[in-house]
Parts: C-alpha cells; structure tokens; sequence
C-alpha cells in the first residue's frame, strides 16, 4: 500500500523504486493491481477500531497485585 500512496501523491516511479529497493517491474505491476491489492487489504485489516483493549495473563495480574 505504500508504494500505491506514494505513486498516488505524484512521486516518481524511479525516486520510489530507488526509496524503497523496488525493481520498477514490481512498482509497475503493483500500481496495474493497485484495486487488488486495495480489495484484498480492505479485507485482512480493520480500517477503524472503536476499541483497544490489553489483557495479560492471570498470574502476572495476580503477581502485579
């Protein structure tokens, strides 16, 4: 996604090739599947989170006590 947002804001191929170590045939195939890739995000990771939470083992609650 990164390669796609930075393409996106109108950097140059080459500077993001060279930035991130990118042969320019894998920039170019990444931004001809740049819906893929956005799908297939969308759906591994959740975009908004309404809740955070921690919970760490009971003997270390119990140990912290």
């Amino acid at each position: 996604m990164l390669v796609i947002r930075k393409i996106k804001a109108g950097k140059k191929c080459a500077n993001v090739c060279s930035s991130l170590s990118l042969a320019p045939a894998t920039v170019s195939t990444m931004m001809v599947n740049a819906e893929k890739i956005k799908q297939s995000a969308q759906k591994t990771t959740k975009l908004c989170v309404s809740k955070v939470s921690y919970t760490s083992n009971f003997n270390i609650e119990k140990m912290e006590q």
